[in-house]
Formats: structure tokens, C-alpha cells, sequence
């Protein structure tokens, strides 16, 4: 493909001589072309790079070829970040996906968790170290899959599986219950715990499927259980409900804890019961195909520190004991 020097091509060609079929490919996406040049600098040195700026163009890259990390701007004219993220997650399921803005974009971050499905969000600036630990880290993850199968839906498989209610209102932890009884199994354990105490207590005796959890308990801020939480016990899948929303606080969730979904208070049924259903078909995906539990690998967060004494508490309960199973 000719190009002139101030365009860059839709679909990148690879640099002379620098194209090898034993290196992994990654795919940018960005509508700014000196995003693109910026990061095919970075990385081609290391990976077939593919540059785009056109999501319909990255999701025929997708089809056509091996993929192994997609990188995506969110703002962009043609197809916004999340919704390429959205539809590459069923195109080609085992390429790591991130997302980069340079925004602190609440709609964006929320889609980028209930609908994107990403590994890591990735904020403009980037740090070109950061940024480079980052793609390695989802490459190797991704060698690390293969072709491994995704196993399809599961329904009523592990019936006396166990959810936990995190949440001071016990309006909410009845509807749930509800919800998973009459539309799930009657046979899942659905339990509700509103302090500290009662969470550690029911973990320390049950392994649990999906967590449903407010971000705070009373005044104290619980998203560092939450981050400890997946990092100790990586197939436990978290659902977030609340009406507190800051998008830094959803994007360290992202990086730092791989919440599956952000469920908005007052709870509305209909998404409720579908996010806790998803949430228990990823618990038995991983069951079925433990290998797949790379692909939600969690950022060791700078807050888990000597000074943080609910984090120690934490991090010293999950290191201290092996949960009884029942």
C-alpha cells in the first residue's frame, strides 16, 4: 500500500525486514496518526505491529488474522473504543483487549467494564514503560491460551454454588436473593453480609462464585477487599452495585480487581439477573477451563502498604488460611 508522508495506511505494513511469523502481533487502533506512529515506535521492535484508524478495518484484522493484543483508542469518529472492544470480545475471544484514553470518561469506563470486557485501561499520557510491562504481560498471557476452548453456556451446572451480598441494605440482598432462586436454582446459597466481619467470616468458610458488592461499607471504602479479593481467590467473579461513581476509582477496579460488571443502584431486575448469570457461567468457564483465569490477571495496586491497615488486615487473612469449600 502507498502512502503519502503525512497519512498512514488503515491496515499497517509491516517495517522492511522487521516482519516474522515467530513474533506475536498486536493491533492499534487510534484516529490520531501520530498515536499510531508513536506506538508502532514503541513496539515494533518487539511484535508485528498492525495500525488502524478505522474500527471496521481493525475488526476485518481481527477476522483475517492472529491477533494477540488490541490496543484502542476510546474517542474516536467511525466506532468508539468500547463498542470495537465489544464486538472483537466475540470475534476473536483470546486477544487481550485494552483500552487507552486520554479522558476521564465515566460512560466510557463503565462500558468499558460491562461491555468491553478489558484487561487494562490505559491512560493518555502513558509512561512508555508502563505501557510496554503492560503489553508484554497481556502477549504472554495470550501465548499462554493458545487455542484453549471457551467453553459454552453451563446453566445449572454447580447448583449449590455460593454468592455473597456485600451491602449494608438488606432490600437489596432480599431481591437478589429473589432473583437467583426463582429465575437461577433455588439450590444456590445466597449470602448477605454487611460489615467487615461478617464478609471475611463467610469467605473464611465458603469459596464463592460471584460477589455482588457495594463499593462502601457505612463510611469505610471496601475496594481494596474487593481488588485483594480477586487477587487471592482469581476465580471469584465481582459485580459492583452502587450509586458512587468516580471514574478513576472504576478504572483502578478495572486494572486492579477485573470487576465484571457495574451493576447502577436503584437495582434494575432485568440487569441484575443478567449479570449475575454471566458472572456464573465465567465462575464454571473457569472450572471447566482453569487456564482461562490468566486472561483476568490483576495489577498489584501502590495502596496495599504498610500504612493501609484495613489492606493488611486483608491481605493477612487471605494469606492465612485456605477456605473450607462447602
Amino acid at each position: 500500500m502507498q502512502t503519502s508522508q503525512n497519512s498512514m495506511p488503515r491496515k499497517s505494513e509491516p517495517l522492511a525486514g522487521s516482519f516474522s511469523a515467530s513474533r506475536p502481533t498486536i493491533l492499534c487502533v487510534d484516529d490520531e496518526e501520530r498515536i499510531l506512529r508513536s506506538l508502532r515506535m514503541l513496539f515494533a521492535q518487539t511484535y508485528n505491529v498492525r495500525v488502524t484508524t478505522d474500527g471496521n478495518e481493525a475488526l476485518r484484522i481481527l477476522q483475517e488474522e492472529k491477533i494477540h493484543v488490541l490496543i484502542s483508542d476510546q474517542r474516536m469518529p467511525i466506532m468508539t473504543g468500547v463498542e470495537l472492544l465489544r464486538r472483537a470480545k466475540y470475534i476473536a475471544p483470546h486477544t487481550m483487549r485494552l483500552l487507552l484514553t486520554g479522558y476521564s470518561d465515566l460512560d466510557a469506563t463503565l462500558g468499558s467494564i460491562n461491555e468491553g470486557e478489558v484487561f487494562r485501561f490505559i491512560n493518555k499520557p502513558w509512561d512508555a514503560e508502563a505501557i510496554k510491562a503492560t503489553v508484554a504481560n497481556a502477549v504472554d498471557i495470550a501465548l499462554s491460551l493458545g487455542d484453549v476452548t471457551i467453553p459454552g453456556p453451563v446453566g445449572g451446572q454447580n447448583v449449590t454454588d455460593h454468592i455473597l451480598v456485600i451491602d449494608t441494605d438488606d432490600q437489596s440482598a432480599e431481591l437478589i436473593r429473589e432473583l437467583v432462586h426463582t429465575h437461577i436454582s433455588p439450590g444456590l446459597v445466597v449470602h448477605h453480609a454487611a460489615t467487615i466481619e461478617g464478609v471475611l467470616e463467610t469467605l473464611r468458610q465458603h469459596e464463592i462464585a460471584v460477589v455482588v458488592s457495594e463499593v462502601r461499607i457505612g463510611t469505610a471504602d471496601i475496594t481494596t477487599m474487593i481488588k485483594l479479593l480477586k487477587r487471592f481467590n482469581p476465580r471469584t467473579v465481582s459485580i459492583l452495585l452502587t450509586t458512587f461513581y468516580d471514574a478513576s476509582m472504576l478504572v483502578n477496579l478495572i486494572n486492579e480487581a477485573q470487576v465484571y460488571r457495574c451493576i447502577p443502584k436503584p437495582i434494575r431486575a432485568k440487569l441484575m439477573l443478567r449479570a449475575i448469570e454471566g458472572g456464573l457461567e465465567s465462575y464454571w468457564a473457569f472450572q471447566m477451563a482453569p487456564s482461562l483465569v490468566k486472561k483476568h490477571q490483576v495489577e498489584v495496586g501502590s495502596n496495599e502498604s504498610a500504612d493501609n491497615p484495613l489492606a493488611n488486615r486483608i491481605m493477612n487473612f487471605f494469606k492465612s488460611f485456605a477456605p473450607q469449600r462447602n
